[in-house]
């Protein structure tokens, strides 16, 4: 995910939009991460938006190698307060994938954020979490509820990964 954001922010790569493939997953009624809210970047907040989708920010490969059962999720609002939502509102991107067995979600979502931003989201991530080696120029990790949560930073991208399905620093790995 990071690399197809490194690479898209280089090349000024603007994706087209992907077909909607039918049968797509509806909204999840059981296993959505009640992840703990997220510091909001300040208002002054200066950041770059995020011009690619999510089936470039996690390609359908990589994520039928993590688990084939998982569909993303087209239509999705992240809840107010989450890390997804406040990418969102700073011009970032949010993607959901649903296990289409068992119900539960995955959510991962990134920024483009000025340096001192980034900085106090660092600062929020070392007092909730634990800081990891496992991926990013700086990542930590956190279990809350039964929730895992990877929190990376390369660069002045910001980039959450929320799921059931993390449960360790290495879970998400492959994804991030």
């Amino acid at each position: 995910a990071i690399s197809a954001l490194a690479l898209a922010a280089l090349s000024g790569y603007v994706p087209t939009p992907a077909p909607t493939p039918s049968g797509t997953a509806s909204t999840p009624q059981s296993g959505t991460p009640s992840a703990s809210p997220t510091p909001s970047p300040t208002a002054s907040a200066a950041s770059t938006p995020i011009t690619i989708d999510c089936n470039t920010l996690i390609t359908p490969d990589d994520i039928y190698a993590f688990n084939p059962n998982f569909g993303l999720i087209n239509v999705w609002s992240p809840k107010a307060g989450t890390a997804a939502a406040t990418a969102k509102s700073e011009q970032g991107i949010a993607c959901r994938w649903q296990n289409q067995t068992s119900g539960d979600t995955m959510d991962f979502s990134v920024a483009h954020l000025d340096p001192a931003t980034i900085d106090s989201l660092k600062n929020a991530a070392v007092e909730k979490s634990t800081m990891v080696p496992t991926y990013g120029d700086e990542a930590y990790f956190s279990v809350s509820g039964g929730v895992g949560t990877a929190i990376v930073f390369q660069g002045d991208f910001w980039l959450v990964a929320t799921s059931v399905d993390f449960l360790e620093p290495g879970d998400p790995a492959d994804l991030i």
